[in-house]
């Protein structure tokens, strides 16, 4: 589910807006395909990373609530092998695009890759993983403007959007993980900072994300119902998110609600961008 909201998602949304409506059917399911191939295969071959550490005596309890290979749920071989099979998924429904998809889905892999396997597991240094995430979502969007021919400022809103939502935003994700993250040396703004400080940030985040959709209206092109979707949008954020400084040693409930409310927001988020995009 990640996945598609965060990678795939902002790929076809990305395809709408460089299209100005809807884009070819067959371009769309390819790009979703190349996008949901690779990321899902990057992020199954993370799991097989974090193996040892999700299997580890002192981990153990927290591993299950999102690792179905620490559970035992699935074997290490058949993750190995699902990875393989949509990493190929990914590449093949690039390369039947053009070779500037294939290219950047190439790069998507390598970046995520070295992120996560030893000796270089780019995820134990600190800040690493939220930068490592915003240049996916940023490759996840160009993939869109590379399969479509055109690279609008709309579609650099969008993605400028995203990574600021990730660098400010994604960390209260890692709030749950925190204590597996100290058993496998990754260094997380929630461990480093602390929950209160993460949430905070996603706070700040949300305010600067609102004033953008202004600058957005008077200066790249877009409509009226940018500033005023997006307005209302991160009002929500605001309203769903505030709350939970009440709850920083809760992770569980912090967790349940970031994913049942968070995330539809954030798809209506992308939404009110595309919307803004259109010509009325």
């Amino acid at each position: 589910m990640r996945v598609i909201l965060v990678y795939s998602w902002l790929s076809v949304v990305g395809l709408f807006i460089v299209f100005k409506g809807i884009p070819p059917l067959i371009l769309l399911l390819k790009v979703f395909c190349a996008m949901t191939g690779t990321g899902i295969g990057m992020y199954f071959w993370n799991d097989i990373c974090d193996y040892k550490q999700d299997i580890s005596s002192s981990a153990k309890e927290f591993a299950p609530s999102s690792r179905p290979i620490g559970m035992g749920l699935v074997s290490k071989r058949r993750m190995e092998i699902f990875s393989v099979l949509m990493v190929a998924l990914g590449l093949t429904s690039a390369a039947l695009i053009n070779i500037e998809v294939l290219l950047i889905q190439s790069a998507f892999l390598f970046i995520f890759f070295i992120y996560s396997a030893e000796p270089i597991r780019l995820k134990r240094i600190f800040l690493m993983k939220q930068v490592i995430v915003t240049i996916g979502g940023a490759m996840a969007g160009l993939t869109a403007g590379l399969a479509a021919g055109s690279i609008t400022v709309q579609l650099i809103y969008l993605i400028g959007l995203y990574m600021l939502f990730t660098m400010g935003v994604n960390p209260i994700l890692d709030i749950k993980d925190i204590e597996s993250d100290i058993v496998g040396g990754v260094k997380t703004i929630p461990i480093v900072l602390g929950p209160g400080f993460t949430l905070r940030l996603a706070l700040a985040t949300f305010t600067a994300s609102a004033l953008s959709t202004w600058v957005g209206f008077y200066g790249f092109g877009f409509n009226i119902a940018l500033p005023i979707l997006g307005t209302i949008v991160l009002a929500a954020f605001m309203y769903v998110m505030y709350p939970l400084l009440g709850h920083l040693e809760d992770h569980e409930y912090m967790t349940k609600i970031i994913i049942t409310r968070g995330y539809p927001l954030y798809f209506v988020l992308q939404i009110a961008v595309l919307v803004g995009s259109l010509s009325f």
